[in-house]
């Protein structure tokens, strides 16, 4: 495979671990350009800074020239698409996020919803995530991320709207890992639940957000499943949120717009 241009961006913050490895990796390979958060913007989702401007700096991170933006996961990626990246870049990598980004959560994810907005805008994209339990071995993670982008690159390059949502067993070595499977996502495993504190001002409420574990059924098609037994999972999505079945069902009900 020819050498491409991959933008690499990240919702752990510039500096974290995760970015690192994957910069490492991939830098043997591509050339890597990086535009990412200057500090971690986890759970932030599609978000967008609107009301203000945004505030770039130009920074080195594991020997590579990048970006470092007081702005969201997709504010990297819309900065480095349109201004960073003058000559293009032929894929994006959003990652490694320091912990899973299974199920629903792909919902609130940067690291998803950065490679979403590339996918958005025609670059195909892989979110890359590692399940952190004992080993922190984001090396790992890097080394399956490039595996993944390297075995399904001619369907990457084909359909330019895809993002791979690639999690990783956090495991001590690569022998450990029993292969890469392909996933659904699966339900989640916890509820939200908001608690009421004492609020450090007058006249104010204060609430947090907490998980609470609820029972779960691993099914074996999904995501959870797959790396709760040791496997990588990879699973792919894409932007569009239609259910055309279910729009066929409505519009038989009311008609289509257009109808005479």
């Amino acid at each position: 495979m020819s050498r491409r241009r991959i933008l690499i961006t990240n919702d752990d913050g510039y500096q974290s671990e995760g970015i690192e490895a994957l910069i490492r990796a991939f830098s043997r390979i591509a050339e890597v350009i990086v535009v990412a958060p200057l500090s971690e913007r986890s759970c932030s989702s599609h978000s967008i800074t609107a009301h203000k401007p945004l505030r770039a700096k130009e920074v080195e991170i594991a020997g590579v020239r990048g970006f470092a933006i007081d702005g969201t996961p997709v504010d990297a990626v819309i900065l480095g698409l349109n201004v960073f990246c003058n000559d293009g870049v032929d894929f994006l990598v959003s990652g490694i996020n320091r912990g899973p980004n299974l199920g629903f959560d792909v919902f609130y994810s940067g690291t998803v919803a950065a490679a979403l907005e590339g996918a958005i805008s025609g670059i195909p994209s892989l979110a890359v995530s590692l399940a952190i339990s004992s080993w922190n071995n984001y090396e790992l993670a890097a080394h399956f991320a490039v595996k993944i982008w390297e075995d399904f690159s001619e369907i990457l390059e084909r359909e330019r709207d895809l993002v791979l949502n690639v999690n990783v067993p956090d495991l001590p070595d690569l022998s450990s890992v029993r292969g890469v499977a392909v996933t659904e996502l699966g339900d989640r495993f916890y509820f939200t639940v908001v608690k009421e504190r004492s609020a450090s001002e007058p006249g104010w409420k204060e609430f947090v957000f907490e998980e609470d574990k609820k029972e779960r059924t691993l099914q074996r098609n999904t995501d959870f499943f797959a790396v709760y037994h040791s496997w990588v999972s990879v699973t792919p999505l894409r932007p569009y949120l239609t259910d055309y079945r279910l729009c066929e069902e409505l519009a038989s009900r009311v008609g289509v717009v257009g109808d005479e």
